[in-house]
């Protein structure tokens, strides 16, 4: 391959510093970004953790080579031939202040990064496919392929074909918390993004053994911050319920959302439990190197 992971990162980086999009100006709100830099994890292809997740999650689960072949319908590749890379952008820490004080309901702030980030991470996923292309790299963006949808496992109820947070965790960002959120070295505050490219890089170290290993409340069951910071009692100490919780994303878009948004077409989203919580900002615990 005819690049490194300094290149491809650099390549990630730039596009987000070069998109427009990432900044509260287009909705007449201070003019600053709505999402920090991203932290960027590389993954093979061939990580057993791929064939899990299939396995785990549904047939309908997308494998890498099996997502690369949406775009380039070519049954050649394999999953040996393919880097998973993901990248998570933090939410800055003005939002996460703001949303520290918000009860019952999300603050304006958190609502209009939710509703912004599709528009973004296209601009953003289009520029690095442009510069990758240019090198002569095949890619492809998961965000960016239109047979990408939400799904229902037999095992796990709401699902879909690819999971960013699950690519996120077999790349070495981090671990899942109490409420599923991906507690990473930077907190849970989180969203991430998936690109998939033809070629071999080194796969980054996971300091990990296990799924939970930097939720506090696995870890030692003193925590549980998350329980009391959600609104509907979606969370408990037996995890998350994924029905409760779309349920009220949907009560906000229907009922709350059309009063104070500008833009009908957002996606709702709440992130009570990403706040106000010891894994907002960073692993509430001792982390293995």
């Amino acid at each position: 391959m005819n690049t490194t992971k300094v290149e491809v990162s650099k390549i990630i980086t730039n596009a987000v510093k070069s998109s427009g999009l990432n900044n509260f100006h287009s909705l007449d709100l201070p003019d600053e970004p709505m999402w920090n830099l991203p932290m960027i994890g590389f993954a093979s292809g061939s990580d057993e953790l791929f064939r899990f997740y299939k396995e785990h999650i549904g047939d309908f689960y997308w494998s890498p080579s099996e997502a690369f072949s949406l775009k380039y319908h070519d049954d050649t590749v394999t999953d040996e031939d393919l880097t998973v890379i993901s990248f998570g952008f933090a939410q800055t820490a003005e939002t996460k202040m703001v949303q520290k004080q918000a009860e019952g309901m999300p603050s304006l702030r958190w609502i209009v990064t939710r509703g912004e980030w599709e528009p973004f991470i296209y601009d953003v996923c289009e520029r690095v496919l442009k510069e990758l292309e240019k090198k002569g790299i095949r890619a492809v963006a998961i965000d960016l392929l239109p047979e990408w949808s939400r799904m229902t496992s037999e095992k796990l109820g709401i699902a879909s074909k690819w999971s960013h947070r699950h690519t996120a965790y077999a790349a070495g960002l981090g671990t899942f918390g109490l409420s599923d959120g991906l507690i990473t070295r930077q907190g849970k505050a989180m969203r991430f993004c998936t690109i998939i490219i033809e070629g071999r890089l080194p796969a980054d170290q996971r300091t990990y053994q296990s799924h939970y290993e930097w939720c506090k409340f696995y870890a030692d069951g003193t925590c549980g911050a998350c329980i009391q910071r959600c609104p509907v009692n979606a969370i408990t100490k037996e995890g998350h319920d994924k029905d409760v919780c779309s349920a009220f994303l949907q009560k906000l878009k229907n009922e709350i959302g059309p009063d104070i948004l500008t833009k009908s077409s957002y996606i709702s989203g709440c992130g009570l439990c990403q706040s106000r919580v010891p894994c907002q900002d960073k692993v509430p615990v001792r982390v293995k190197e």
